[in-house]
């Protein structure tokens, strides 16, 4: 039995000896010289395999440590921990002991067996044996308290086993807890020695309760009345011993290890404490930038800026010309905006600079809804129509007052131009009672900067306007206090939409003396009537108008103008976009003749792949007009002239690494007709071919570069084929943001 129990700790001595035995290795990292601090730490960590170093053969000892390399740190020291736990297993060593010590006992009792068969008594083996004499007492004693302890020694040695995997598993858990919880202080060496000790303590006492419950204890007296209960607490201490030395081991061959990651946490701790103030710097960094940029974002920049040469064709002087354009948003609060904004134009050379406009406007979201001031633009007049002349004021101030839901206030100050002395001052109440009626009331005075109003500028106005199955109406009544009879002004108006049909209808009654804002052509004329219609099915869009103008006061000759209007056009997409267009007018003046114009015009245009564009146009136009800005309801604007004009386009465009270059080229062929009488003479007919070439050179979509030249060529008839040459040139540079 002794040789059993020597060859059981020979067993164990040379698992716990092959468990604390580590190699040594040379320095595997090329920047840890032998004579380093920490060199002896670092040799036992890579040989250990919780560090590696980088790619190069480099430790990097100087660089900060990251949060992830050392989670792969603490990971692979828990690994190897676990492993040599698991290496450590006893297990089979004892069941082989057990199982030769059990065959001995086994023998032992068949032997007493046997012995019995020829002398049967009914007493226990172990008095056959001492009465036979066979073996001794103390033997036999010694064979009981080897079969109790082996027992007892392989279910303690199981539970301390997985008392110890329970240990590792709780270490793992207190270190994952540091890991995740990043602003809890990392424990010094000395906690976490302690923190194992005391988990340690805490199995080995638990293991020593088991090992000496007292139901085990009475169990193994009850069948081994040999031993007595301090022999069996004494066997139990001693296993214990073992057990806990074997831990001893384990903890001191980890020792280097565990100090070694608590020199890395107190490093990476201090590092953490440097990020932490860069993290805070900059976080006042950010805040202050972010400050910053709220207050750009609440302000807007905008403009644009054109300087240009021209010479056109037919003019002997180049013409410099400079203008620009500023507005400043300002987001002043979150309930008002405020823009200011200037443009100017300047003549170099002469250096005479014209302000053209300037204002500044503020909309809110208060009662006081918008307010102008600066040079005011008569399309912010509307409200005063018909008791103010639409006219840009040189200076003025406008304001917009929300009294309540659907009732606004409008009041309006201001001078035409320099020198007049006088302020022109109106104001406009309205009131949308419903959707179907509102009410308009405005009223105008001017008043000379000293003194009181003039008695002989006064205007006053009443409206009502709404919207009744889909029709808007307007109806406004206006009189001039200029003149004391036949001073007013009736103006009714009618549109509405239906489906792909547009309907409009106005009339106007105006009396001869009412000059604030005439409507007539005809100042003899009291009544006009103008209605249209436009529809349209598919590719066709049709449109017509009819304008009526007469009724002049008694005793006054007539001057009734009739003028009728009517377009269509058709757009067709096929290899290009091809459309189709006519327009017809006409117009008379009391009792003359009718005057006709007529357009017809066919244009393709190709937008080609590779920047390729190209186009061409035919068209005829009859009696064209005869002045730059005509109206079709003034029979004067009429011309006499027949002309078929052709035309033919070209244009390509290229990206250059961020710019934009562009060429158009475009000629222009102008064939007049003459009435036929007088085409005989063909000396009395002149052509034109123009020429026109146009580059531009975008540096952004801001800033763009053009030049353009003109020719055109004047062919005349006579005695021999003329040609007449004519240039026009141009360059600017557009700069906008």
């Amino acid at each position: 039995m002794n040789m059993k129990f020597k060859k059981f700790a020979l067993v164990l001595a040379i698992v716990l000896l092959a468990s604390t035995l580590t190699p040594a290795f040379a320095s595997p990292f090329a920047d840890v010289p032998a004579d380093h601090w920490a060199y002896d730490a670092i040799v036992q960590l890579a040989a250990a395999g919780l560090i590696e170093g980088y790619p190069d053969g480099t430790y990097g000892g100087a660089r900060m440590m990251t949060r992830y390399e050392a989670a792969m740190v603490f990971a692979r020291a828990l690994q190897r921990l676990e492993g040599q736990i698991a290496a450590m297993d006893l297990l089979p060593e004892l069941d082989r002991v057990k199982a030769e010590l059990m065959a001995e006992i086994e023998a032992a009792k068949a032997a007493a067996a046997a012995a019995a068969e020829k002398e049967p008594i009914e007493t226990t083996v172990i008095e056959r044996v001492i009465v036979d004499k066979d073996v001794d007492e103390e033997t036999l004693a010694r064979i009981r308290a080897n079969e109790v302890a082996i027992e007892a020694l392989t279910g303690d040695m199981a539970y301390l086993e997985a008392r110890m995997l329970g240990l590792i598993d709780g270490i793992r858990y207190d270190l994952n807890q540091l890991k995740d919880q990043p602003e809890v202080e990392v424990p010094s060496m000395d906690e976490i020695e302690e923190l194992i000790a005391k988990r340690i303590e805490e199995a080995v006492l638990e293991a020593a309760a088991a090992a000496k419950e007292t139901t085990i204890i009475e169990r193994v007296v009850a069948t081994t009345p040999e031993l007595t209960k301090e022999d069996v607490e004494f066997i139990a201490e001693a296993l214990i011993r073992t057990q806990v030395q074997r831990l001893e081991l384990l903890i001191n061959e980890n020792r280097a290890m565990i100090a070694a990651l608590s020199d890395w946490v107190d490093e990476l701790d201090g590092d953490v404490a440097v990020l932490k103030e860069d993290v805070a710097g900059l976080k006042e960094d950010v805040a202050a930038v972010e400050d910053r940029v709220t207050a750009l974002e609440k302000v807007g920049f905008s403009g644009n800026l054109s300087l240009n040469a021209e010479k056109k064709v037919g003019q002997a002087a180049i013409t410099f010309t400079q203008k620009g354009s500023v507005a400043l948003n300002v987001k002043a609060s979150e309930a008002t905006n405020v823009k200011a904004a200037i443009d100017w134009e300047l003549e170099p050379f002469a250096w005479t600079q014209k302000l053209s406009n300037y204002y500044v406007e503020v909309t809110s979201s208060t009662p006081l809804s918008r307010l102008l001031v600066g040079r005011i633009h008569q399309n912010n007049l509307s409200p005063f129509g018909y008791v103010l002349a639409p006219a840009h004021y040189g200076f003025g101030g406008l304001a917009k007052v929300d009294i309540i839901d659907d009732l606004s206030l409008q009041l309006f100050a201001g001078e035409k131009a320099a020198g007049t002395e006088q302020i022109d001052i109106a104001a406009a109440l309205e009131y949308k009672f419903i959707d179907e009626l509102g009410l308009r009331l405005k009223g105008k005075a001017t008043k000379p900067y000293s003194g009181m109003f003039l008695e002989d500028k006064y205007a006053a106005g009443i409206g009502l306007f709404g919207k009744i199955g889909g029709v808007e109406y307007t109806g406004n009544f206006a009189m001039d206090f200029g003149a004391e009879e036949k001073n007013y002004l009736g103006v009714a108006t009618l549109k509405g939409t239906f489906g792909d049909v547009t309907l409009d209808l106005k009339g106007i009654f105006e009396e001869e003396k009412y000059a604030i804002a005439k409507q007539l052509i005809n100042d003899a004329n009291r009544l006009g009537v103008e209605g249209g219609i436009g529809a349209k099915f598919g590719v066709l869009s049709l449109n017509g108008r009819a304008y009526y103008e007469g009724l002049a006061p008694v005793g006054v000759t007539s001057e009734d103008i009739m003028a009728f209007k009517a377009d269509a056009s058709a757009k067709f997409e096929l290899f290009a976009d091809l459309t189709l267009s006519g327009e017809v007018n006409a117009a008379k003046v009391g009792e003359g003749d009718m005057k006709m114009r007529a357009l017809a015009k066919l244009a393709l245009d190709k937008e080609a792949d590779y920047g390729l564009r190209y186009g061409a146009s035919a068209q005829y136009e009859h009696n064209a007009f005869a002045v730059p800005s005509p109206s079709w309801k003034n029979p004067a604007h009429y011309g006499e002239e027949d002309a078929a004009t052709f035309a033919a386009k070209v244009g390509y465009g290229l990206d250059l690494s961020g710019a934009k270059f562009d060429a158009d080229y475009s000629a222009t062929f102008v064939l007049p007709i003459l009435p036929i009488p007088e085409q005989e003479d063909e000396a009395d007919k002149e052509y034109t071919l123009t020429h026109k070439l146009n580059l531009s050179y975008g540096f952004t979509d801001n800033v763009k570069l053009t030049l353009g030249g003109t020719v055109k060529q004047t062919i005349t008839h006579g005695e021999e084929l003329g040609f007449d040459n004519e240039y026009g040139y141009s360059a600017g540079l557009t700069v906008s943001f």
